[in-house]
């Protein structure tokens, strides 16, 4: 449920999960995290929730990504931003 609350942007719903003890680290079947999903999308304010609660942001897919490839990829100038205040690696 994380996964999918944090690919569609809904914050609201990602704090309720994590404060009822969700996963944050769980990987799906490409081994993308719900910190994947976001940043793919766009959504800054779930990705810094994600992020304060401890996502791991070197966290890499199966095709070896971390969350700064899929912003970059997508165009979010603003997520790519984030990503490398917070320590993400430029690879």
């Amino acid at each position: 449920a994380l996964h999918y609350a944090s690919q569609n942007g809904h914050l609201e719903v990602v704090k309720l999960l994590l404060d009822r003890g969700a996963e944050i680290k769980v990987k799906d079947t490409d081994n993308w995290t719900a910190l994947h999903y976001a940043s793919q999308n766009g959504h800054l304010e779930v990705v810094k929730v994600l992020l304060d609660r401890g996502a791991e942001i070197e966290a890499k897919g199966t095709d070896n990504r971390t969350a700064l490839h899929y912003a970059a990829q997508n165009g979010h100038v603003e997520m790519v931003n984030l990503l490398l205040n917070q320590g993400t690696e430029i690879e």
